[in-house]
């Protein structure tokens, strides 16, 4: 049943997620017209439920997003090419997500960010889980 697209507006913060996630379940066409329209919105736990499920071509614009995780979303989803702008993310869990997609050639910059030890010890075992790493 898709949901009332007037409640995209409603003051309540709960209806504005239950009403994102109804758009991301119907999918399709349906959600890439409508999903974007919240993608703003005030509250970051609609705006988390939009960046789940909107599709990838509209995450840049969330990547700065000021809520950690919407931007962990973010970077767990968008297209690896645009990683290198998210690798200097104030959050390290953010930098670990990025570290564990982004392109090989960009991780020697992603170790120089940050020298706290407890950092870099996170961030080797991060990549010490990438398939593509152990392969070389």
């Amino acid at each position: 049943m898709k949901p009332d697209l007037e409640l995209i507006y409603d003051k309540n913060w709960d209806v504005r997620y239950q009403v994102a996630r109804r758009i991301a379940d119907e999918g399709g066409a349906f959600a890439d017209e409508h999903l974007p329209k919240m993608m703003n919105d005030e509250d970051n736990n609609v705006r988390h439920q939009v960046a789940r499920k909107i599709s990838i071509e509209h995450l840049p614009k969330m990547m700065n997003d000021e809520n950690y995780s919407v931007r962990l979303k973010v970077a767990s989803r968008i297209d690896p090419n645009h990683l290198p702008k998210m690798m200097n993310d104030e959050n390290y869990y953010i930098r670990y997500e990025v570290a564990k997609r982004i392109d090989p050639k960009f991780l020697g910059e992603m170790f120089g960010f940050d020298f706290d030890p407890e950092y870099q010890k996170g961030l080797i075992k991060v990549l010490a889980e990438r398939e593509d790493l152990r392969r070389v």
